[in-house]
């Protein structure tokens, strides 16, 4: 079983809004970044596990929540079902299930560390076959910096997703989204723990 079926939503929460690791806002606002810039009418997040940055959201006309865990999804639904036009849940692990979301159906599919933990062949098959052509692919990939996958803060259930994480080089990325997703820059965000978050955007040709 793949272990981010274990590990409870509490704890991952506060995991990632620790002081130390303040990964969550961070997302967030990068998700809010590239909402202001297409205003897309139709979104797909993978790896959406309890909704970070679903808030954003409101103008959308139907948002797709991929995850694997379906108590994430269900959290997900009871948050932001109510603010939102039109949420679909999509239980899935892309490393078995197909992703149904209609094809070209997307103008933004965001994919914050999710790539880190998925084979990267069916993850980009998925999403070139659900981003529609013009659309904006955003990745967010952690950089440890030698400080250790999962940082220390007092939740040791993640501990378990650490064994399954591969650190995503970015030739490996531009490799599997060149040619048909067209990189259009990144940007770094240093983390208080000492670990980074690179964001990447990709255009559909």
């Amino acid at each position: 079983m793949n272990p981010w079926s274990d590990v409870p939503a509490d704890d991952y929460e506060r995991h990632m809004s620790h002081d130390t690791v303040g990964q969550l806002a961070c997302l967030s606002e990068i998700t809010q970044e590239k909402i202001e810039q297409r205003y897309p009418q139709t979104i797909a997040v993978y790896g959406a596990c309890t909704g970070n940055g679903f808030v954003h959201f409101t103008d959308a006309r139907r948002v797709y929540a991929v995850d694997l865990n379906p108590t994430y999804l269900a959290i997900c639904h009871e948050r932001y079902d109510p603010i939102l036009n039109e949420l679909v849940l999509i239980q899935a692990d892309i490393n078995q299930d197909p992703v149904p979301i209609p094809p070209d159906s997307a103008e933004l599919i965001i994919c914050h560390l999710f790539l880190e933990y998925v084979d990267l062949e069916r993850a980009f098959a998925s999403i070139r076959q659900t981003l529609r052509r013009g659309g904006l692919l955003n990745v967010v990939l952690q950089r440890s910096n030698n400080s250790g996958w999962v940082s220390n803060t007092g939740v040791t259930t993640l501990q378990p997703v650490a064994a399954i994480a591969t650190e995503v080089a970015e030739e490996s990325l531009l490799a599997h989204t060149a040619p048909t997703l067209r990189f259009e820059g990144r940007q770094t965000y240093r983390m208080p723990n000492g670990k980074s978050l690179i964001s990447y955007d990709f255009i559909k040709q």
